[in-house]
């Protein structure tokens, strides 16, 4: 223990043994507040495990540094555990949140000093410097279409939705800023447009019959339940827009039809990512002709379902990702009669901002893996972290997953699996909606070219025609090679940098046309 020099320079003035007496007083003070101080820590760790890991993954203290805990994360979660105390000190934006607050307090004031106490004690000052390996150009696989899809007088695009039709060799996209629905032919020449639209989320269907699902009046966390879904009927002359068939729906981001019972005739499925009710439901249509809610899981953050026979056992199953508080992918297998056993496959601490996933043969050995993103980044630790990338898990049998790869992209949004360069293996893409643009602007595309044991990154100079929020692949042309679409977002705020001003001449849309074929 070392004591400083002024205090060591009053024992000068003062007989030796009083001196004695009075350094060992303060030695004594000072081994207690640190005895009290290491206590409180120990506890608020075991209250932490107690209390928090009960609802999602315990995170630890190193996941963040430690000014972001004290001054956005913590206050965050106090307010969702009811802290009257901590309610009280909110400040804008964190205030708009005490909307969330539990209707009592799920914890005591003394416990939760003691959780903060851990978490700030425990977490690093900042995060270490990250290296990452230098982005190779990606050459002679694409060429890149910038879209006219912009409105005369309106304001920079922002897109919240777009689709690859490949039977109709077309394209829709949905504009939230300018409250338009875009139809795009394959050359990306505009057909047709719908104003004084919501902001869309998802696109089902081909041929000009096809589900629009709408988030709701605005993508912001908000809790007004006005998102809705129906179904479209397009042809040459004419567009039919059914009435809302699922309305009422809490900031939906997927509907999908499919056969999910033993009857015939389609079901929906529904992903809510909700504010404070969302989940995934399934939908069936009753003897009346409306459709009847059946939750299967009522967790909010529903994002993205896949519906395939996973276990082939001739039914439907689903595979969901929930990407908010409690981080997980979780496999329902259908038992008949709209019954779904549960089981969890991966699940991640509740700060990594899962965003997305798909499934592929990765390695090639006869069974489907999966590749999803960690990067969402807009709300209460909106720093650059080393753990936002792209992550890769290997089936080990029996849907046990192992991680096989991750892969660093800031602000990694979604990631699409196929064979792009046709080479017999599967290739990734990912967009990044809050990149580094200071340091590393164009990880906001990348495309990950497989080698056989890895994956290598490679980009396209791209990222000064617009921040991509939205991705769909398909073969627009018809040439029997993957295409890709991609939808520009520029308004969202970044963790690092600033906003590009060259985003407000933007057309909005990118095809990037595979030339393979």
């Amino acid at each position: 223990m070392e004591l400083n020099q002024e205090k060591l320079h009053i024992s000068s003035y003062l007989p030796l043994g009083l001196a004695v007496l009075l350094w060992l007083s303060i030695a004594s003070i000072s081994l207690f507040t640190w005895s009290c101080q290491d206590t409180q820590v120990a506890e608020g760790k075991a209250l932490a495990q107690q209390h928090c890991a009960t609802c999602h993954a315990l995170p630890s203290p190193g996941i963040l540094p430690n000014n972001v805990w004290k001054y956005s994360t913590l206050p965050y979660m106090g307010t969702l555990m009811g802290v009257q105390k901590e309610i009280d000190q909110l400040q804008k934006p964190l205030s708009d949140y005490a909307i969330l607050k539990s209707p009592q307090a799920l914890i005591s004031d003394d416990d939760w000093d003691k959780i903060k106490a851990y978490y700030l004690a425990e977490s690093p000052a900042k995060f270490p410097e990250t290296k990452t390996s230098p982005i190779a150009p990606l050459e002679n696989l694409f060429s890149v279409e910038d879209l006219p899809v912009k409105l005369d007088g309106g304001t920079f695009p922002n897109f919240t939705a777009i689709k690859i039709d490949e039977a109709s060799r077309q394209i829709i996209a949905g504009d939230q800023s300018n409250r338009i629905i875009w139809l795009l032919d394959k050359q990306g020449k505009a057909i047709q447009q719908w104003k004084d639209q919501n902001a869309l989320t998802h696109v089902e269907g081909s041929r000009g019959k096809y589900r629009f699902t709408y988030i709701g009046t605005t993508t912001q966390a908000n809790p007004e339940v006005n998102g809705v879904s129906h179904s479209v009927t397009l042809t040459s002359t004419n567009t039919q827009m059914n009435q809302q068939d699922l309305k009422n729906l809490n900031r939906p981001l997927q509907v999908i039809s499919a056969n999910m019972d033993e009857d015939s005739g389609q079901e929906l499925v529904s992903c809510e990512f909700g504010f404070q009710v969302g989940g995934l439901s399934i939908w069936k249509k009753g003897k009346a002709g409306t459709w009847v809610q059946q939750v299967v899981e009522a967790q909010t953050g529903a994002t993205r379902v896949i519906v395939k026979d996973f276990n082939q056992d001739g039914k439907q199953d689903m595979l969901a990702l929930f990407a908010q508080g409690d981080e997980r992918i979780i496999l329902y297998l259908n038992q008949g009669k709209l019954q779904f056993s549960r089981k969890i496959l991966l699940r991640f601490p509740p700060i990594y901002g899962t965003s997305s996933f798909d499934i592929a043969d990765l390695d090639q050995d006869g069974d489907w893996d999966i590749v999803c993103t960690a990067g969402d980044n807009a709300d209460f630790s909106t720093i650059l972290k080393p753990y936002h990338g792209i992550y890769v898990f290997t089936n080990q049998g029996n849907f046990q997953f192992k991680q096989r790869a991750f892969y660093p992209q800031n602000g990694a949004t979604k990631v699409l699996a196929a064979d792009f360069d046709m080479d017999g293996d599967q290739d990734f893409v990912s967009i990044a909606l809050f990149p580094d643009v200071q340091k590393r602007g164009e990880e906001g595309f990348l495309y990950w070219e497989n080698s056989g044991t890895t994956w290598q990154a490679k980009s396209l100079p791209i990222q000064h025609l617009g921040r991509w929020s939205v991705m769909d692949m398909g073969d627009l042309d018809g040439d029997g090679d993957v295409d890709i679409a991609l939808g520009s977002h520029a308004v969202a705020k970044f963790p690092e940098g600033s906003f590009d001003p060259a985003w407000k001449q933007a057309k909005g849309v990118l095809i990037l046309r595979n030339q393979k074929r």
